[in-house]
């Protein structure tokens, strides 16, 4: 670049800085104004939760609704499916276990502590030694914010 393409490019930069400056003390644009928050792409968007169908296969459930779950809703879910959604029904340790080794692809490797984060945050509950029942609220797991 030459000298004098420089100096003019500067000057246009000046000129621009000076008219930003007045605008702003003129109160058109506020030092603290934010740009409108973007709309998030259609693609970013989760779709509201599907109510869920025990009646289909448990691994096409698992498919369905665990794909962006932690461990700890993993293991309330599959103690939703295999009790149907019924709260007070008991589902057992062994049933779970073997449910999950059948599915470590979409679940990943099981872990014991799952069951006590999902107690933790009132999805499931062990009402007697390696038995465990899903809670009311369960249905909170499949909620986008969860």
């Amino acid at each position: 670049m030459k000298q004098e393409e420089l100096v003019a490019a500067l000057k246009e930069i000046e000129r621009l800085a000076s008219s930003c400056l007045a605008a702003m003390s003129e109160g058109k644009l506020s030092a603290k104004a934010k740009a409108p928050p973007k709309a998030k792409p259609a693609s970013a968007q989760r779709n509201p939760a599907r109510a869920p169908d025990f009646s289909k296969q448990i691994r096409h459930f698992m498919n369905t609704h665990a794909k962006s779950m932690n461990g700890q809703q993993r293991f309330a879910l599959v103690v939703a499916y295999l009790s149907k959604g019924k709260p007070g029904a008991k589902v057992t340790v062994e049933t779970i276990r073997g449910a999950w080794s059948k599915m470590t692809g979409l679940l990943g490797d099981y872990n014991t502590a799952y069951a006590v984060w999902a107690k933790d945050k009132g999805w499931v509950d062990s009402p007697e030694p390696k038995v465990y029942t899903i809670m009311p609220g369960w249905k909170e797991i499949l909620d986008a914010d969860a």
